[in-house]
């Protein structure tokens, strides 16, 4: 029915019982590997997949059960890009089953093992017309299955030059696009899109493209919780993917500026899912708190045990909310930008075409250019050298700091034109936007050549600058300055801050609790937090500011009712997040952008307490004195005058349009 909140609901509520019960049957976990991979979440999947497989690996009495668990955890495996686990489980499921002489479990097993070959590359003519075979064999009760066999077999048959057997299967799979589960329906205009562009017709596949991204859109609402939206996104890979190639190859720039606001960033472009009053998620990260403070008391195995089962019952907990279908995704509207930007600003919005070049939309002065820069594939090395070079200098003594900065020259030049190319002759002089992919947020955009000395801030989307960009600030100038627990000087710089804003609410030592820090922002122009910020690759909704009582997490912060106007993070890596889903990044910068801060200023790498410090009062006095966060902090890289403070400048990066 595509009602995954429920799903994962009812089955985190009968693994719940189960456990009290000390017995666990495997097709419950099986179910619920199943419904976390349909959830966007692979990882998740896996590990219960994997949990799976061992209850089953000795149950010698259960061939059949053992055949179709080995089949999902192929599948749940395969998704989380693990294909040579996925041939091994399924070669032992088409086994098994072949033995046992059950043909439909044979069948499918055989299709997974298709699908994984597939992700390794390994495709002939000889595996197409299997799969066409397969798909054609399979029954009603493997019909969800039997659809992506049609389309794995169109996908298959037009890679290895059989047309007419693609078009049979995409044909057949296209018809499915109105009716089932939101996800199955996703698939079949994929299918739809597929055959259109082997027919020559773009036009109509831009439009099964657009279609499918639609429903899939009205998947994303039905789902309550942030984490859960940002994943299912991943749905829409490959349809985003089809539509974006073609219109970089031979669409207007315009073309390629909508279809890339159409799948970037989601999470902004969707009405923000209510966390409401929810006394059970505040007396979780209560618990949570309290686990942390024993953790930093003394790490035990058993603390260490009992933070990691509470944070698995706050995102159970969190996974089960409903979302609200009947709101609808902003639509990106040109001319709409085309006002905000005005004749002084220009945007650079950058999209990576997979395995190809980075594609470099500008729009200035009401016209939109289209430019091809780097290779995409030259892109990582030179990130983390960048950012390599930026945390030493930042860390290290002013004779290091200055050969580090020197010797990162022709990195950063090498950075700039792989990314802009001759994108940076189009940039005028006045402020720049740059909306890049989700995965290169965390570059430091402010040490380019080319953006050093401008007033640079990054968005994660046209359309969510935009928004920021219409945002009104709070008729009262209402202030919060908290320092975090473990610092060196935050407690000095707040205190100088202070001076300045003689009505602030000041929260330091003990009495910055959590608390009292959400209700000082709640509603602020501005809250400044200076607090040791703790990144999670793991799981990003944990990401964390460190204060007195303990973290305050990602999950805090949708207890908002209305973030801060601005928002300006000394912590270190407070801009870092985690890639995910199509095109999107969870973390704590993201969530408060999205939740509607206007203004942020982040690091996207580890700096000194002090250094930060010189930054954020030069921020702040150009803040009062009326700038925006951009230029407020182009006036930080412009006063920096030691090769440490220059790193400390170049390591921040203003997020928004406030």
């Amino acid at each position: 029915m595509g009602d995954l909140a429920t799903a994962l609901d009812l089955l985190y509520e009968a693994r719940r019982r189960y456990d009290a019960l000390g017995v666990v049957p495997p097709e419950v976990v099986r179910d619920l590997a199943v419904v976390q991979l349909a959830a966007g979440l692979p990882d998740d999947a896996a590990k219960s997949a994997d949990e799976m497989v061992a209850m089953l690996q000795d149950a010698r009495d259960a061939a059949l059960r053992r055949a179709d668990g080995f089949i999902a955890a192929a599948m749940v495996h395969l998704a989380a890009g693990h294909p040579e686990r996925a041939v091994d489980l399924a070669r032992k499921a088409a086994r098994s089953s072949k033995r046992q002489g059950h043909v439909d479990v044979e069948r499918h097993a055989r299709v997974v093992l298709l699908r994984a070959q597939d992700a390794t590359g390994a495709v002939t003519k000889r595996h197409a017309r299997a799969a066409a075979e397969l798909a054609a064999e399979m029954t009603d009760r493997y019909s969800s299955e039997r659809l992506d066999s049609l389309v794995l077999a169109g996908r298959m048959a037009l890679a290895t030059g059989l047309p007419e057997l693609a078009a049979q299967n995409l044909r057949e799979a296209a018809e499915q696009r109105h009716r089932g589960s939101a996800l199955r329906r996703a698939t079949a205009w994929y299918a739809r899109a597929l055959l259109a562009q082997a027919d020559g017709d773009r036009a109509g596949m831009l439009r099964a493209c657009a279609r499918g991204l639609d429903v899939l859109d009205t998947h994303a609402l039905s789902l309550g919780a942030t984490e859960l939206r940002a994943r299912a996104t991943v749905h829409g890979t490959d349809l985003a993917i089809l539509a974006t190639r073609r219109v970089a190859a031979d669409g207007t720039a315009r073309d390629l500026l909508r279809w890339t606001e159409r799948w970037r960033a989601s999470l902004h472009a969707l009405p923000w899912p209510a966390a409401g009053h929810d006394p059970v998620l505040v007396a979780e990260l209560g618990r949570l708190r309290a686990a942390e403070n024993v953790l930093t008391a003394g790490a035990s195995a058993a603390a260490e045990a009992e933070r990691r089962r509470i944070e698995e019952r706050i995102r159970r907990h969190v996974h089960g909310r409903y979302g609200d279908t009947s709101r609808r995704r902003v639509r990106f509207e040109l001319p709409a930008l085309f006002d905000q930007l005005g004749s002084e600003r220009t945007m650079v919005s950058i999209v990576g075409i997979k395995g190809e070049r980075f594609h470099v939309v500008i729009v200035r002065r009401g016209r939109v250019k289209h430019v091809v820069a780097g290779s995409v594939a030259d892109i990582r090395s030179e990130i983390e050298y960048a950012r390599f070079a930026l945390r030493g200098a930042a860390l290290a003594g002013a004779d290091v700091a200055e050969a580090l900065l020197r010797a990162a020259e022709p990195g950063l030049a090498r950075l700039q034109a792989t990314l802009l190319g001759p994108a940076v002759d189009e940039l005028g002089s006045g402020p720049v936007v740059v909306v890049p992919p989700s995965t290169l947020q965390a570059v430091p955009w402010g040490a380019l050549p080319a953006l050093r000395d401008r007033d640079v801030s990054v968005a994660p989307s046209a359309s969510a600058w935009i928004r920021a960009r219409c945002r009104t600030p709070p008729s009262r100038r209402r202030v919060a300055l908290i320092a975090g627990s473990g610092l060196s000087t935050t407690a000095a710089e707040v205190d100088v801050l202070a001076g300045t804003y003689p009505d602030a609410t000041l929260l330091t030592g003990a009495d910055a609790v959590a608390d009292e820090a959400l209700h000082a922002m709640d509603g602020s122009w501005l809250a400044h937090v200076g607090a040791h910020c703790r990144y999670r690759g793991d799981n990003p909704m944990f990401s964390a500011l460190e204060l007195a009582d303990g973290p305050l997490t990602v999950y805090d912060f949708e207890r908002l009712t209305s973030p801060p106007f601005r928002m300006v993070l000394t912590a270190c890596e407070s801009g870092v997040g985690s890639p995910t889903g199509a095109d999107e990044l969870l973390g704590l910068t993201t969530s408060l952008s999205a939740l509607g801060t206007a203004g942020l200023l982040a690091t996207v790498v580890p700096v000194s307490d002090a250094g930060s410090v010189e930054v954020s009062l030069v921020v702040h006095e150009r803040l009062r004195a009326g700038d925006d966060m951009s230029a407020a902090l182009l006036s930080a890289r412009q006063k920096a005058s030691t090769p440490v403070a220059i790193a400390t400048a170049w390591a921040f990066l203003a997020l928004g349009a406030g």
